[in-house]
């Protein structure tokens, strides 16, 4: 029979032989390579190669200028929408870029042929703006170096 003093003698080589055992034992493990991903994630095999989409068969339309808007980009309510003629925005289109100095401003409401609902909207202040394409006001935005960089109406 076994002695107490075997047993304790023996344990921590039997403990480290089951634990180097189950070191690595797990073989359900799936490998960190770029075959046993696919594998994982689908049948194993590259996908096809992607069909591109048809090409078009009828050519886009690009519609014609509308009478009275300035050059560039649509931008409802600014000097690009047709209807910014109500406020006079679509005139503005020679200012942009100018520095708002007395005499451009002089400038503009000669072009504008008046003076009343206009507005210089100073760098910073466009939190308290509210364009509104439908009114007649003016409003001139202006940078921090006081040049004009557009006009809306509202």
């Amino acid at each position: 029979m076994t002695s107490l003093a075997d047993i304790l003698r023996t344990a921590p080589l039997a403990l480290a032989v089951i634990a180097l055992g189950a070191c690595g034992s797990n073989s359900d493990q799936p490998a960190n390579d770029a075959d046993s991903f696919a594998a994982r994630i689908g049948s194993g095999e590259a996908d096809p190669a992607p069909t591109p989409n048809p090409a078009a068969t009828v050519a886009p339309t690009i519609a014609t200028p509308i009478p009275g808007a300035a050059p560039g980009p649509f931008a409802p309510g600014t000097l690009t929408d047709p209807a910014s003629a109500n406020c006079g925005a679509n005139l503005m289109g020679p200012f942009i870029g100018k520095l708002a100095d007395q005499p451009t401003r002089v400038e503009i409401i000669t072009a504008l042929g008046r003076n009343d609902n206009l507005r210089f909207v100073p760098f910073g202040s466009i939190g308290t703006v509210n364009p509104d394409p439908t009114n007649p006001r003016l409003s001139i935005m202006l940078d921090a170096q006081n040049i004009i960089r557009d006009a809306r109406c509202g």
